[in-house]
């Protein structure tokens, strides 16, 4: 057991490589760390691994769910509150455990602890996948002041809020692409001859990622629902929904690439935003597809925003790839990515 202190906007704070036993979470929180750990030196190579120095810390703030990543004396930290954690394993618990699970997913009691685990453990990853994405692409270092990045509200002058607010949003959304690489990286590796396996793997992968970005959104003070009348620029992260959605378009990416356009994948990725809707249905009362978690996307606004976030993000590669420890690989404009999603929650070929 170790720990270290570390500056961070100002402030001290102390970071440990474990949750103290004296947390109802540390046993399953340990356990998903241990795994973190060995995940993180496999997703870039030996020598960039050595070149970047990353760690995974956590400290003991039980009141703000945050996550950051700062670079200090040549290494990269990646530290998780205490209040994050419990927030994605409370996410877990409430999903598994809710009266009407059952018409999501089709769950016994055996394997309840399972599925709590499998979510827990993927929101964690993706997280960590996240803040990792900042190191790997070069945004702390190439930051102008403070080389820290969190999720907390970033409060900024009105002069130059707008304009901050969506230099993050584009850090973000390549945070969250970095993410989902990651995340599919792993779903890929545990596909099946039998799908049924590989349905229910992209569901637990789905409806993760969807958890996640629920409490970012309601549980780091940001409002988003005046989002219809609001500029995009308003707020320094995107709109949950339009992250969701343009997770599900990049998860077909990178699923269709390695295994093809073919019916089966379309019918995998599909299970996925179905077990999303249908969580929103069933489960949070929400009565047609319009009024879903990622409806914004579908909407003249949302899907102008998402392009704008991509096709934006594009022009600044280069000028990241400055500072990153990877090359960042260009998308091309998000409109031409090789599936995308109806109003239905299938996907369909572009």
């Amino acid at each position: 057991m170790s720990s270290i202190t570390i500056e961070h906007h100002g402030a001290k704070i102390n970071l440990l490589d474990y949750v103290p036993d004296y947390y109802l979470i540390a046993e399953k929180a340990n356990n998903a760390l241990r795994q973190l750990r060995i995940g993180i030196t496999t997703w870039v190579a030996a020598d960039i691994y050595t070149k970047m120095q990353p760690s995974i810390w956590i400290y003991t703030d039980e009141r703000n769910v945050n996550a950051f990543c700062c670079y200090k004396n040549s290494q990269n930290y990646i530290a998780l509150s205490i209040a994050l954690i419990s927030a994605c394993w409370e996410a877990a618990e409430g999903f598994v455990d809710s009266e009407k699970i059952s018409l999501v997913f089709k769950l016994n009691e055996e394997k309840a602890p399972y599925l709590k685990n499998a979510l827990f453990f993927s929101m964690l990853n993706f997280v960590v996948a996240h803040e990792f994405g900042h190191i790997a692409h070069g945004h702390l270092k190439a930051g102008k002041y403070e080389n820290c990045i969190d999720e907390t509200l970033n409060i900024v002058d009105k002069e130059n809020s707008k304009a901050e607010n969506w230099d993050t949003q584009l850090k973000e959304y390549d945070a969250d692409t970095f993410a989902i690489a990651i995340q599919s990286a792993l779903f890929l590796q545990e596909w099946n001859c039998d799908i049924k396996v590989n349905l229910a793997n992209i569901d637990v992968l789905f409806i993760s990622t969807y958890l996640s970005f629920r409490i970012f959104a309601e549980k780091t003070g940001r409002n988003f629902d005046r989002y219809m009348e609001q500029s995009i620029s308003d707020v320094d992260h995107p709109h949950p929904g339009i992250r969701m959605y343009y997770s599900v378009l990049l998860y077909g990416y990178w699923v269709s690439r390695a295994k093809g356009h073919t019916d089966e994948v379309m019918r995998v990725l599909s299970s996925g935003t179905h077990a999303v809707i249908a969580y929103d249905k069933h489960v949070l009362g929400v009565e047609n597809i319009k009024a879903c978690y990622y409806a914004v996307a579908f909407t003249e606004k949302g899907g102008q925003h998402i392009m704008n976030l991509n096709n934006r993000w594009q022009e600044l590669v280069e000028y990241y790839n400055q500072y990153a420890y990877i090359p960042i690989e260009k998308l091309g404009d998000i409109d031409n990515l090789p599936v995308s999603v109806d109003e239905n929650g299938d996907f369909f070929h572009m």
